[in-house]
């Protein structure tokens, strides 16, 4: 899960090591905070390979 930010370059993600909660929260925080609003992406599940 990626959030970012449509009026600024403040983004989060899952990727960089987050859990989808923490994202979630640090989004809310960036809103409340500058009042920007917030959308987020969906990551692709993780591709497995198996032998």
């Amino acid at each position: 899960m990626s959030k970012y930010c449509l009026e600024c370059d403040w983004q989060i993600s899952t990727a960089d090591g987050y859990t989808e909660a923490e994202v979630s929260e640090k989004a809310i925080e960036h809103f409340v905070e500058t009042g920007h609003t917030v959308d987020s992406l969906r990551l692709p599940p993780p591709v497995v390979l198996e032998n």
